[in-house]
């Protein structure tokens, strides 16, 4: 059996001696904490470089640091639904407060600025959460106000500046910040290429599977009213070599699942028809990179408008 071995008698001397050093030691290094290790209720890192960020929105000014969220953690803040923004494409989030400088201020702006990745993602994400009837906005590419707040995408980045109190001047503020979040961006803004086909009733943005196609992704969709019929059209645009496959796997798609279909060639409007069972019979025109696809309304009283978008 082996027998246990005693450290010498001086060495438990040391460390007795040095237990109440140590107390005193970490005692005192207790009282110099940070306390926004402990703030629980503001979750998020600190963003490394914030300075493309406005200090002030005068006469308000930036109170604490802009807090900076991933896909990793954005369900920290856009608690409930964080899934529908990475699936829209985001890539990372920056919150800034503002307020008055006065001891115990709290915030009574807030500005929270998304980036969407694409252009073309921010505004799906902006219109997906835009409600019917609301105020429409000269800011940025496109924006819309709420009321106590302004919703509005510059390139990739979608912005909503949110009000705590009331008569601040949003508006105001949001024309020299989209200014400067241009700088940053640089020229990216989205350009929606549908033709006049009447007068616009909704814009949404499809990111995956519309209308159950798998290979129709990242779709523009408007609804037209004209005259006394409501329908709608949408817009795939891609490179020469995506629209190709896209093209050959709709016609794969159609053979396969054996729904009818007729390829006019005659011009002066070339186009595909779909005899679907279940959408009813819809067109697709092809321009360049881009698909034009009509549902509800036959091609003849388009004729004019559908010239003009397949001009070379």
């Amino acid at each position: 059996m082996s027998r246990s071995i005693d450290p010498p008698a001086w060495i438990r001397g040391v460390l007795i001696f040095m237990l109440p050093l140590l107390a005193v030691w970490i005692w005192i290094d207790g009282q110099t904490y940070d306390p926004g290790l402990l703030d629980f209720s503001r979750p998020g890192g600190s963003a490394a470089d914030t300075s493309w960020i406005p200090e002030q929105m005068p006469p308000l000014s930036r109170l604490g640091a802009v807090r900076y969220f991933t896909r990793d953690n954005l369900f920290e803040y856009v608690n409930g639904h964080a899934e529908s923004y990475i699936n829209a494409g985001f890539k990372e989030l920056w919150v800034a407060e503002y307020g008055s400088k006065e001891s115990g201020s709290r915030p009574q702006l807030t500005v929270d600025i998304f980036h969407m990745g694409e252009p073309m993602y921010a505004f799906g994400m902006l219109m997906n959460e835009t409600p019917a009837n609301v105020k429409t906005l000269a800011v940025g590419t496109m924006g819309f106000d709420y009321g106590q707040g302004i919703h509005f995408i510059q390139g990739p980045l979608l912005i909503k500046m949110t009000a705590f109190v009331p008569n601040l001047p949003l508006e105001t503020w949001a024309g020299p910040l989209a200014g400067r979040l241009r700088e940053k961006t640089g020229k990216t803004d989205l350009v929606i290429g549908f033709p006049a086909l009447g007068e616009v009733v909704e814009t949404r943005f499809i990111k995956e599977n519309y209308h159950g196609l798998a290979f129709f992704d990242n779709v523009l969709e408007r609804t037209f009213k004209r005259g006394d019929t409501i329908f709608q059209s949408f817009l795939l645009s891609g490179s020469p070599s995506e629209m190709a496959q896209r093209k050959q796997a709709l016609l794969d798609f159609l053979t396969r699942d054996k729904i009818p279909y007729t390829l006019v060639q005659e011009k002066p409007i070339p186009h595909l028809v779909v005899h679907d069972p279940y959408e009813g019979d819809w067109f697709m025109v092809e321009h360049g990179t881009q698909f034009l696809g009509i549902f509800g309304m036959a091609l003849e009283p388009l004729e004019q408008p559908l010239k003009d978008f397949i001009k070379p």
